[in-house]
């Protein structure tokens, strides 16, 4: 077995390619693989029922047929802020009237940056901009415009799964770099979408290799640049990893050897919406490489699963200096500190993940709860496999 094969599809694309067949009454062709669908991606697909679709599952392969109704009773998301905001902006698109919940870590975030753009659409065109460089806000945008048509502004590039995904439905966008004029669409073409590895889920077995001593290469990852800057950082954090684009995939790959030539890790504003969830990940890979890591501008992190900040320094002190900030944190990896505890459980997906990782690598005990389902099924799985190898 080879570690790519415990690797879930991209949990974005799936969510989209899903919730995107609610647009069209054409079929919808979906090929997602065996493997585990991430438990946020599984919560996009369940609801499709609700809205009268019809689906079928045969070996990996979703057909999705019939016109999209409004359901009758209000969409669990499950976990999924992802799922929430898309159905959000499909609403505003259909004019539909339904209510959405979900499970008490969603609910508990704010959503008001999604509500108040909600505002702005009473049937007509609509110019605005971004309240926060967001790829869920930017896609809530993109899908509510649809109706009557919009432009949207933006500072920074986020991740282009809901672009990639209306372009093959037919929809026109006109974009620049730094706008996307969306124009009306009714009759959304269907589409199949092959789905490929999940960059985030990727660069979390690239870690736990890398701390298990292990080479590794993993390939059929999805192919945007964007979503493969957090392998970019643990390169300059002086790990040793290579990473090659091709025409429809990427293969990354790295030996647990420590490259010479290393870098203190800093993060502004403008890479931070690109690595937003792997910002944890990347301060741990480089503050056990003896380097400095510093991250600012990073307040949405805050509103994460859990408040991401603030568990990320509750793990990280327990190791190394750290220091907080309202915005975001730094870690001095030069000290290294003897464990004086043990690391912390969460119901937060990655920080559980981090908590693994963190006492696999410095010898502490830890056990996992379930909560990495949610966006690894196979994590678990995938550091049994890298301690027996």
């Amino acid at each position: 077995m080879l570690i790519e094969d415990f690797i879930p599809v991209d949990k974005s694309s799936a969510i989209r390619a899903f919730l995107f067949s609610l647009l069209t009454t054409e079929k919808v062709e979906i090929f997602c693989g065996e493997n585990d669908l991430p438990r946020d991606a599984l919560s996009a697909f369940k609801c499709l029922k609700l809205f009268d679709k019809t689906v079928e599952n045969k070996n990996g392969k979703i057909t999705v047929l019939g016109i999209a109704k409004t359901p009758e009773k209000p969409v669990d998301c499950g976990n999924s802020a992802t799922m929430m905001h898309i159905l959000m902006g499909i609403r505003e698109y259909f004019g539909w009237n339904f209510g959405l919940t979900g499970d008490e870590s969603l609910m508990s975030r704010d959503h008001g940056d999604f509500e108040e753009a909600a505002k702005l659409y009473d049937g007509g065109f609509v110019e605005t901009g971004l309240a926060k460089e967001s790829a869920q806000l930017k896609s809530f945008h993109l899908l509510a415009m649809l109706k009557s048509g919009g432009k949207l502004h933006f500072k920074a590039k986020t991740r282009r799964n809901t672009e990639e995904l209306l372009l093959k439905m037919g929809v026109k966008l006109v974009e620049s770099e730094a706008l996307i004029e969306v124009l009306p669409a009714k009759n959304l073409h269907g589409y199949n979408v092959t789905l490929q590895k999940d960059p985030s889920s990727a660069f979390i077995a690239a870690c736990a290799a890398l701390i298990c001593k292990k080479s590794f290469e993993i390939s059929n990852i999805y192919p945007e640049k964007l979503r493969m800057e957090p392998f970019r950082f643990l390169a300059e954090s002086g790990y040793d990893i290579e990473i090659k684009y091709e025409e429809n995939s990427c293969t990354v790959s790295g030996t647990p050897k420590v490259c010479e030539k290393a870098e203190h890790i800093e993060i502004d504003a403008e890479k931070v919406s690109a690595v937003i969830d792997e910002i944890p990940f990347i301060a741990f890979m480089t503050a056990r490489n003896g380097l400095d890591f510093c991250v600012k501008e990073a307040k949405w992190l805050r509103n994460k699963e859990s408040d991401r900040i603030a568990e990320s320094v509750k793990r990280l002190s327990l190791l190394f200096e750290t220091a907080e900030f309202a915005d975001g944190f730094s870690v001095c990896g030069g000290k290294k500190y003897s464990l004086k505890g043990d690391f912390p459980h969460s119901l937060d997906h990655r920080m559980e993940m981090l908590s693994f990782l963190m006492a696999k690598d410095s010898g502490a005990g830890f056990k996992m709860n379930d909560s990495y389902k949610i966006s690894f099924p196979k994590f678990y799985e995938l550091t049994e496999y890298l301690k027996n190898d």
